[in-house]
């Protein structure tokens, strides 16, 4: 039976969050659409209550050239919004955990970027921004996907053990995304800002650690010497520790813990390797 409360139409499907959320809606029976940031296709809108999610990649500078395009649509076509921001609009800080009052904003290209487009999409008086933490998906480009491939070719790696970050998997920011989407059409007064991010903060070493141990069981990476060093390799694109009580209180959002998403990224990354392995 198809769901019609509302119909998403996911710019950046083709993007590690977009293609988890993509999934979700089609598991649940959503009349959903997607499409690339690049296109330019304007969808026409179908049953149900249209809303636009736009959730551009944070290690593709370029996804965010495109996003004013599809909120100016969003604003024509009065269509609700929700875009997958990053915490990446604060300054670099070790014993903060940002919240959604925080305004310690950093000076960098990316964090002026977002903030520009955050406040393009508030122009929308029907808005979600999710700032999600440290995301990763191993589907290339981002900083778990990059250690991997480090760690099944290089024999040393040294890893920052100081500076702590929370990571979140691809896939849960997908849950999070549609959670807010389904209250939000339920329930006046839940536009606004939030803050996600995976529940326990550790040092790139830490996560490096986990990392091999769950790569491990599907490889033999015994060669692979890991140390921690301050200063050591760290995540390219930096986003600070997030604090998402406003996100619970609001819609009754767990926080979720990350070690367990990420072996079910790795499981997943292992499997769609044998397939392609088989299929060639």
């Amino acid at each position: 039976m198809v769901n019609t409360g509302f119909n998403p139409l996911v710019v950046g499907a083709d993007r590690p969050v977009g293609q988890h959320l993509i999934r979700l809606l089609q598991q649940q029976d959503y009349l959903c659409k997607g499409v690339t940031l690049e296109s330019r296709e304007r969808i026409a809108a179908g049953a149900g209550m249209p809303v636009m999610v736009l959730v551009p990649s944070m290690w593709r500078a370029e996804d965010l050239d495109h996003v004013p395009y599809w909120l100016e649509w969003a604003q024509e076509e009065d269509m609700p919004v929700l875009l997958v921001s990053s915490m990446a609009v604060f300054k670099p800080a070790v014993d903060v955990s940002y919240n959604e009052q925080s305004d310690a904003f950093d000076e960098s290209t990316l964090a002026s970027k977002l903030l520009q487009l955050e406040n393009q999409t508030k122009g929308n008086p029907r808005h979600l921004i999710l700032r999600q933490a440290q995301g990763f998906s191993l589907q290339g480009g981002d900083y778990a996907s990059d250690w991997l491939n480090q760690m099944r070719s290089e024999s040393l790696l040294e890893f920052d053990m100081q500076k702590p970050f929370n990571p979140t998997p691809a896939d849960d920011i997908a849950d999070v995304v549609l959670a807010m989407l389904k209250q939000s059409f339920c329930v006046d007064g839940l536009w606004g800002t939030y803050h996600f991010g995976g529940v326990e903060p550790v040092s790139s070493y830490a996560f490096a650690e986990a990392l091999l141990a769950e790569a491990s069981q599907y490889e033999d990476l015994s060669q692979t010497d890991l140390r921690s060093r301050e200063g050591g390799i760290m995540p390219s694109v930096w986003a600070p520790k997030s604090d998402h009580t406003h996100l619970f209180h609001t819609f009754g959002i767990q926080p979720k813990a990350w070690r367990q998403g990420l072996s079910r990224l790795v499981r997943r990354f292992y499997r769609a390797e044998a397939d392609e392995t088989s299929a060639s």
